[in-house]
Parts: structure tokens; C-alpha cells; sequence
């Protein structure tokens, strides 16, 4: 688990320093600065970026029918299930060589066409 983290604030002026000193660093007072907790450590670092949901059961889930956008390339738009659902992500891996990159560059230069009404796209590349 994480250490809490400390802020040293000073009493007279409200300065905050990291490190407690001797001085206040703002006003210039000796032996102003308290030491405090500045924020409490959770137990998961994204633990303030995810909102938390009950549990459900899975016979419980609503499957819903999102249309999906073509990419123009019949095969790929096949194995995507009829095409690239708004909002959502794909991930593409394989091999070093099998032509990923290739692929996905074609389907970008579909999808930015006119006869697919030019959309917008971003192209997201990573390594281990």
C-alpha cells in the first residue's frame, strides 16, 4: 500500500511546502509549518477515475444492437461483426510482420474517403 503523502502548512499564512523547514517559505516565519496528510492513498490508484457498480448477473445483462460502421474493407468489417462500433475500441496483435500496420492503414484510408462520408479516425501505435 501506498505512503500517505505529507504537506508541511504553515500557520500564520497558509503556505504549503513539501519538506518541512525551519522557515516559512511564503512569510518568512520560523516554526510556522504543521506537518498534515495531503491526500489519503487508496487501494487502487484508478480507484477515483472508476465509479463502482453492483454486482449483476450475467442473465440479468441486456444485450443492445449497436449499428455499425462499415470500414470498407469487406473481410475486416466480417470478423469485426459487421463493422467498428461507435465509441469503441479495437485491439490488433500478432506477430512482427503478419501486416498490421498495413491493414489497419488501409482501413484508416477508408474510412477517411468520401464515399464514407471522409469520418474521422486515430490511429494508436505501441510497443511492449
Amino acid at each position: 500500500m501506498a505512503k500517505a503523502k505529507t504537506v508541511y502548512s504553515c500557520t500564520e499564512c497558509g503556505g504549503q511546502s513539501s519538506k518541512w523547514q525551519g522557515q516559512c517559505p511564503s512569510c518568512m516565519l520560523w516554526n510556522t509549518l504543521v506537518e498534515s496528510v495531503a491526500e489519503t492513498p487508496s487501494v487502487n490508484r484508478y480507484a477515483a477515475l472508476a465509479q463502482t457498480a453492483g454486482l449483476q448477473k450475467l442473465a440479468e445483462v441486456e444485450a443492445a444492437e449497436i449499428p455499425r460502421q462499415p470500414t470498407g474493407i469487406s473481410e475486416f468489417d466480417r470478423v469485426l461483426g459487421g463493422g467498428l462500433v461507435p465509441g469503441g475500441v479495437v485491439l490488433i496483435g500478432g506477430d512482427p510482420g503478419i501486416g498490421k500496420s498495413t491493414l489497419l492503414l488501409q482501413t484508416l484510408c477508408h474510412i477517411g474517403a468520401a464515399e464514407f462520408k471522409a469520418r474521422r479516425a486515430i490511429y494508436v501505435s505501441g510497443e511492449e
